[in-house]
């Protein structure tokens, strides 16, 4: 069984290689913090015996060989990356995890007929450059010449910021697409509160919530407040009743398949004594299902064409993001819920709603995930907490889950 002592002293000991901030953690991608992290995570792989490699984009591999090196091996891993001021369990409970699944195969003595392999990727998070950048470089989604056009805040390339932490700046052997590969499994913690109310050790994902990105405008006029109300073009207003009015659809037809935020919203000419002539806003939706995109999409036609009528204004749409849901591989789910059947624990199959590397990998090679509780839902927080009971747990289900996939043909 997995040990939790080790596994919860892996991660404390990561926890602390992070920027001095108020707190929490905080390790971007490509920082002198990520390179301690990184060369802390291969010396672990290197104490387990695993063959460490750390390619052109930085992505740490440690591999654990078979006894048939032609069979499609078995990957498991997540980022390494954070967000600021984050805890430590996002992303890298499922690096030490995988880690651990290897360190018991080592342990039980009884060799894998595939190559199993650990994976620390950076980019997960989009706090410095955009997010799963790390996993669409290791699945050839992104390009060279991506390189030059993604930027941080701060302007730098992506290519520049490789070089200035010791890489080539290059990526030569980054693309694994086109290897066979079984499966990648990545465990991570929920990212929401549902497990621990249930009373529940593991979460099996059917799949990845999609993230439907919209940006909004509407144009009013801009007048005085003293005009009377039935004479406005307000587009203030108008915004406010669009968002109310599609939170309220979302939460009231689609609770439990959708969600929808507004998370920016800006008026012009943003002064207290003018009606605004112009109101710039996004939506956000995530779903698991397309269709609900689709029924959203018709439904917020027809709210936009009676918002227009009633304050006489005119709105745009723009789609800025659009990543359709990502569901999990059958075979794959089916490994991860009869390991947590065999091994006794509570579980349920339910959706991500969160992006993970897995649902980019997705689209090269068949992928599950495995869930663990969140204490009270917390993420990307300090307060984000995971018992070592529940992560040894997530990873006995990962190590059987891998035991189960090695034995398939």
């Amino acid at each position: 069984m997995a040990d939790a002592k080790r596994i919860y002293d892996r991660l404390k000991t990561l926890s602390a290689f992070s920027e001095k901030n108020e707190e929490g953690t905080t390790r971007l991608s490509y920082t002198p913090e990520y390179r301690r992290a990184a060369d802390y995570v291969k010396a672990q792989m290197e104490e387990v015996g695993l063959q460490v490699r750390e390619d052109a984009a930085g992505i740490i591999w440690g591999r654990l060989p078979g006894t048939d090196p032609n069979a499609p091996k078995i990957l498991s891993g997540s980022h390494l990356d954070t967000v600021r001021c984050s805890g430590f369990y996002d992303g890298q409970a499922g690096i030490i995890c995988a880690l651990e699944a290897a360190q018991m195969i080592q342990e039980s003595g009884i060799q894998l007929k595939r190559d199993f392999e650990v994976a620390a990727i950076p980019m997960e998070e989009g706090a410095r450059f955009p997010n799963l950048s790390g996993s669409k470089l290791a699945a050839g989604l992104l390009k060279e010449e991506d390189l030059d056009q993604l930027r941080d805040t701060e302007g730098i390339t992506l290519r520049q910021a490789m070089q200035s932490y010791g890489l080539p700046g290059r990526l030569d052997g980054v693309d694994r697409s086109g290897e066979p590969v079984k499966a990648f499994l990545e465990l991570h913690m929920e990212q929401g509160p549902i497990l621990e109310e249930e009373g529940l050790d593991v979460g099996v994902v059917e799949s990845i919530f999609g993230c439907y990105w919209k940006t909004i405008t509407v144009r009013g006029e801009v007048s005085h407040p003293s005009t009377p109300m039935e004479r406005r073009k307000d587009a203030g207003l108008a915004a406010c009743r669009i968002v109310t009015d599609i939170s309220r659809h979302v939460e009231e037809v689609y609770q439990g398949r959708a969600t929808v935020t507004c998370g920016k919203m800006r008026f012009h000419p943003d002064e207290i004594n003018a009606i605004p002539s112009r109101a710039v806003f996004s939506l956000d939706f995530r779903s698991g299902q397309q269709q609900c995109f689709d029924e959203l999409d018709a439904w917020l036609e027809e709210e936009i064409a009676q918002v227009e009528r009633a304050y006489r204004v005119t709105v745009e749409q723009e789609v800025f993001s659009n990543t359709p849901p990502t569901p999990s591989d059958g075979a794959v789910v089916s490994a991860i819920r009869t390991a947590a059947q065999e091994l006794g624990l509570g579980w349920k199959m339910m959706s991500s709603g969160a992006g993970h590397d897995a649902m980019i990998f997705a689209k090269v090679w068949p992928m599950g995930m495995v869930f663990i509780p969140s204490h009270e839902g917390y993420t990307h927080s300090p307060k984000e907490y995971t018992s070592p009971e529940a992560l040894a747990r997530g990873a006995d289900v990962l190590y059987e889950a891998i035991r189960i996939l090695d034995k398939e043909n």
